[in-house]
């Protein structure tokens, strides 16, 4: 047998060592090579090193590295929990700490952030065990004392609570938040004077303290008193020249004191104090956009898109502006920009719906908008404008039940309020409508959009002078609402103010010429004073400045009609058509020009379209009916339109007589008359209801009533329509006598 020597032997035993070591995994080679008790610690120590720097997921990687060699680190467990919370992944941070006094009871300070942990879930008696823990060791340990002071003020126990609260900062007197929990603590129980006195000891105490003067500061604001929270402001900010909390705040007690230049400077000073930080470089755009400046607050977002591109949230901002704006072509742009690059986007999502409803796609913007309420089940702003897109639908039930959706999860919402406040309006409840939009101006004195609701409410009860004076007050505090000013120029027109309107505009458009929207009004004003060559001029500089702008062509088309340019304004009302398909007026216009025309296949194809887009209205119903009736069409299909129509309209003299002429149609005179009396009733001059009244007397035999209508209709119009066939309708009679 041949002979191994001792080296190939201790050889061959390396190999099949290293082969078993290959075959279990890798984790059994380091652990033939390395202590695990070094190693889980080596873990611990980098995990330190990627908390310092921020890096939580890291961390979580080492500490559960460290946890896979000894479940039972006590210390891994614990830094765990504080990486979780900073995670903001309470429910893992719990379990952690929770593992962590299971295996080290003596930690105190697991117990306490165990103790935070449980209040926040109410599991108050767990909570208090947990500090009780820590109270039997370390009586006085003052982060203890506090936690116990908050779960007194959970369960309602004041008077213990103030004592440990107190007890706390007595004990640890530099803890600014132990005297922010009392302040907030007095001021819950009414005691101003005391919350105000805790602050001011807590400054006393910590006189470089940041966030004492802070606090201070916000109690302040809450009280109104806005030049004593400027100075607490101010000398936070002196203590950290790179601080943003402070002059953030500093910011809104200038804006609350009226001194928008000086809230301006700082928000500007902000972006350079601390360029990354989204709430500071932020700040200046959402000054602007607060104070009603959105031609600037445009620019500023245009500005921040360009250095700061991968901010989506900034995106979002100069969207909703852009569009607020009417330039709903560049915020077209920025919004499929945005949700090019984050299609879940939820308020992309909800200025996408809104620029679909703007183009009159209703149903394509409620799906969009169901979309983002899916995205985001707590947005507001979705459920809200969900329910603009179900009233565009004429689906008031839903879309009341999605303003009172916006409502619940945003109490303070005034534009659903406001919504409601208009849902009461159109379906007669004006009281309740005046309500809703009172409530909304005493939560909201610095609404426009509160006082314009306010104005429409009073008009439903026909208060045009009330409605006039809520209007100035909404222009007060944004002169450049559309709505008020286009409500304004409405009544003036109705009292032939005109020129006051056009007075007022202009102003406006000296601060934003750019505004599409303006122009627009401009032009309407300019129309209605029949100065054809103004309107003209300025409707076609809203187009230039924004061709998307609602009913633009459509009043451009009532410019050209003016002027006697009849082909060019069909032309024009075509394009309306197709910039917003859903507007029903620009179809029943276009008809009746095509009517007038004598061109009644093109008319009936407008109205047919007409009623295929909205087949509830009642007007589209009517006049399609009585176009069957006239001029060819299944006479039965004209009698189930007419009935739509005058459900919808009962006290209508128009539907009231195209009903009586369907009825006479199909050989129902008696009922024909009942309908057809009703509306000479209403308009007795009106040579079309007389003729129509006058043919069913006749079918059913009552010539001598006939004869009367008939005579009358002809000596009033002798020239009107059908006067024609009244003519040969009396011969017949006539001739009936005679015979």
């Amino acid at each position: 047998m041949k002979s191994i020597s001792p080296f190939a032997v201790r050889r061959s035993q390396r190999f099949i060592i290293a082969a078993i070591c290959c075959a279990v995994g890798v984790l059994f080679l380091t652990a033939c090579s390395i202590d695990p008790n070094r190693q889980k610690i080596k873990y611990l120590n980098s995990a330190e090193q990627y908390f310092k720097r921020g890096d939580y997921q890291a961390a979580v990687i080492q500490l559960r590295n460290a946890l896979a060699l000894d479940s039972k680190y006590a210390q891994a467990h614990y830094e765990l929990g504080l990486t979780y919370l900073n995670l903001n992944n309470r429910d893992a941070a719990l379990g952690e700490f929770q593992q962590t006094v299971a295996l080290d009871s003596a930690n105190s300070d697991a117990q306490l952030h165990l103790a935070s942990l449980l209040l926040a879930r109410r599991q108050y008696d767990q909570a208090q065990a947990a500090v009780s823990k820590v109270l039997k060791t370390d009586p006085n340990n003052a982060k203890a004392h506090a936690e116990l002071g908050e779960k007194y003020a959970m369960t309602h126990d004041t008077d213990h609570a103030v004592l440990e609260l107190q007890k706390a900062i007595e004990l640890d007197p530099n803890r600014v938040e132990y005297y922010v929990s009392l302040a907030a603590l007095r001021l819950s129980l009414g005691e101003q004077g005391a919350a105000e006195a805790t602050y001011a000891q807590a400054v006393r105490a910590n006189p470089t303290s940041v966030e004492a003067r802070v606090g201070f500061g916000e109690f302040y604001f809450s009280q109104g008193k806005f030049p004593e929270a400027e100075a607490q402001m101010l000398a936070a900010s002196h203590m950290d020249s790179h601080a943003i909390v402070p002059r953030l705040l500093l910011a809104r007690a200038y804006l609350a004191m009226g001194k928008l230049a000086d809230a301006a400077r700082v928000d500007a000073e902000l972006k350079a104090i601390a360029p990354d930080d989204p709430q500071a470089y932020q700040a200046l755009g959402l000054f602007y956009l607060s104070t009603g400046q959105k031609d600037k607050a445009a620019a500023e977002f245009q500005s921040l898109v360009a250095s700061k591109p991968k901010d989506n949230s900034i995106k979002a901002f100069l969207a909703e502006t852009l569009f607020d704006l009417n330039r709903t072509g560049q915020a077209e742009a920025v919004d499929q920009e945005l949700l090019k690059s984050n299609p879940s986007d939820v308020r992309g999502l909800v200025v996408h719906g809104r620029l679909l409803l703007g183009q009159g796609k209703v149903q394509e913007a409620a799906a969009e908008l169901d979309k983002a309420t899916k995205a985001d089940s707590k947005s507001a702003a979705s459920y809200y404008f969900l329910g603009v897109a179900q009233q565009s639908e004429g689906l008031a039930s839903s879309a009341k039940s999605s303003f009172e959706r916006a409502l619940q999860l945003n109490p303070g919402m005034s534009q659903a309020t406001l919504a409601l406040a208009s849902l009461a309006a159109k379906t007669g409840s004006a009281d309740e409508a005046s309500r809703l939009a009172g409530d909304a101006v005493r939560a909201n004195p610095n609404s426009a959009v509160a006082y314009v609701a306010d104005a429409k409410a009073a008009l439903s009860k026909g208060d045009t002078r009330q409605a006039a004076m809520l209007l100035q007050e909404a222009l007060k505090r944004d002169p450049s609402s559309l709505t008020a000013l286009a409500m304004l120029v409405k009544l003036d027109s109705q009292q032939g103010k005109t020129k006051d309107a056009v007075a007022r505009i202009s102003n406006v458009l000296l601060q934003q010429p750019q505004n599409a929207g303006l122009h627009l009004l401009l032009a309407l004003s300019y129309y209605d004073l029949k100065d054809l060559a103004k309107a003209d001029a300025s409707v076609r500089e809203a187009i230039r400045l924004d061709p998307k702008t609602p009913d633009v062509y459509t009043l451009l088309a009532d410019i050209d009609y003016s002027k006697g340019s009849a082909e060019t304004a069909k032309s024009d009302l075509r394009r309306a058509i197709e910039s917003n398909p859903r507007n029903l007026s620009n179809y029943m216009t276009l008809g009746a020009w095509y009517a007038k025309d004598g061109n009644w296949e093109e008319a009936r194809k407008l109205w047919e379209k007409a009623h295929e887009t909205d087949p509830a209205s009642p007007e589209a119903a009517g006049q399609l009916a009585a176009l069957y009736l006239d001029h060819g069409g299944d006479v039965n299909v004209a009698l189930s339109l007419a009935q739509v129509a005058k459900r919808a309209m009962p006290d209508s003299a128009p539907a009231a007589d195209t009903l009586g002429w369907a009825y006479y149609k199909i050989g129902s005179p008696t009922l024909a008359i009942q309908q057809l009396q009703q509306s000479v009733n209403q308009a007795p001059t009106n040579p079309i209801y007389v003729y129509h009244l006058g043919k069913a007397q006749m079918a059913a035999g009552n010539k001598k009533a006939a004869k009367q209508l008939l005579e009358s209709v002809l000596q009033r119009a002798p020239d009107f329509a059908f006067a024609s066939d009244a003519r040969d309708t009396l011969k017949k009679i006539s001739a009936v006598r005679n015979n």
